[in-house]
């Protein structure tokens, strides 16, 4: 018995060596702050304003912050109940809700991951950080000027591809900040989101 599971709890050993570190982005203090083992960041921000929405499985929590350079932040929270999964890969989640098919990966660090999105209705670059929790949540952060998203990255030692540096989408009016399109048909009949299976116990 000892020696069949000898060869499973060295495999879990060499998934446990190999396992890469996992960061943290969360709001905390009256600022964003991203934390990945002892390395961490933050960018100083304010709440100004917090809407929730539901779309059936998901619920979504918006904050919008302000900086102390007065350019917003949008920090916003989708998240799942337990019967429900997202089924789409991050990135291709942000091109449905971003309804942009236009994106480069600038930097990945700890599961968290930055991206410039071209939005051509907005007619500039939004710089992005989003963060997959488990299945059942993801966080974004966008709004940051180059500078501010380079505050965020560096001191986690992440590697940054080169930077788009024209026409880069700085937010300043609270009332339309929030550049996400999350809606009842992404969500449910794209679908962003699907029940997830449950294993047949019938005969």
């Amino acid at each position: 018995m000892t020696l069949r599971l000898l060869p499973v709890l060295g495999v879990a050993l060499l998934l446990l060596a190999g396992c890469t570190p996992y960061a943290q982005m969360q709001l905390k203090d009256n600022a964003v702050a991203l934390q990945l083992e002892t390395a961490q960041s933050h960018l100083e921000a304010v709440p100004l304003k917090q809407q929730h929405t539901s779309f059936i499985s998901l619920y979504l929590t918006q904050t919008i912050l302000k900086t102390k350079m007065d350019n917003l932040l949008v920090y916003e929270e989708a998240e799942l109940d337990s019967n429900h999964e997202f089924r789409q890969t991050v990135a291709r989640t942000l091109d449905i809700v971003f309804e942009s098919f236009q994106k480069r990966a600038v930097a990945s660090v700890g599961g968290i991951e930055a991206y410039q999105i071209v939005l051509p209705k907005r007619g500039g670059v939004l710089n992005l950080l989003v963060q997959e929790k488990g299945i059942f949540n993801l966080t974004l952060l966008y709004g940051m000027s180059n500078a501010q998203l380079k505050q965020m990255l560096v001191p986690l030692h992440a590697k940054i591809a080169p930077l788009i540096e024209k026409n880069i989408i700085t937010l300043y009016n609270p009332d339309n900040a929030v550049l996400s399109k999350w809606d009842v048909i992404k969500v449910r009949f794209y679908p962003l989101v699907g029940r997830i299976p449950r294993p047949f116990n019938g005969l």
